[in-house]
């Protein structure tokens, strides 16, 4: 991790996912607020590049963090995703930034890129997750 980056590990209780999987915030240059996870023995494949699955993870973490400071409520759900794995993550960390796509009163759509940070930025991964907004107005019924 570059040292003009800000980085702290997500400590939302000892035995939640995140802490378990050691992500941790970070200030990406380019696209600002993100997450990041090294690559450690318990979350890589026999290839030695970041488990598939787990890089799923990352990127649905990332996404709902966006979801839920763009919507201003942590009630959101999940109901679309579909991610594009283009390479393997080779060196580290893998660092998730993401951007909305399109803020509805229902539904937020949030791109997450994945990011092979020490092999020159590389796009490892690409995605589009859709999430249900609970908190939302539902619609007047028709007169």
């Amino acid at each position: 991790m570059a040292t003009d980056e800000k980085a702290d590990f997500v400590d939302v209780g000892p035995t939640n996912i995140l802490t378990l999987l050691r992500m941790r915030r970070v200030i990406d240059p380019e696209m600002g607020p993100a997450l990041e996870m090294e690559l450690r023995d318990e979350v890589v494949n026999p290839f030695k590049s970041l488990h598939g699955g787990l890089m799923a993870t990352l990127i649905e973490c990332a996404g709902a963090r966006r979801a839920m400071s763009t919507g201003g409520s942590e009630r959101i759900l999940p109901s679309d995703m579909n991610i594009r794995f283009l390479t393997t993550v080779k060196v580290g960390p893998a660092r998730a930034v993401t951007k909305v796509l399109r803020k509805g009163r229902r539904a937020i759509v949030v791109q997450c890129d994945v990011l092979d940070v020490g092999n020159d930025r590389t796009l490892v991964a690409s995605a589009t997750i859709s999430y249900t907004l609970l908190d939302s107005p539902t619609p007047d019924a028709p007169a």
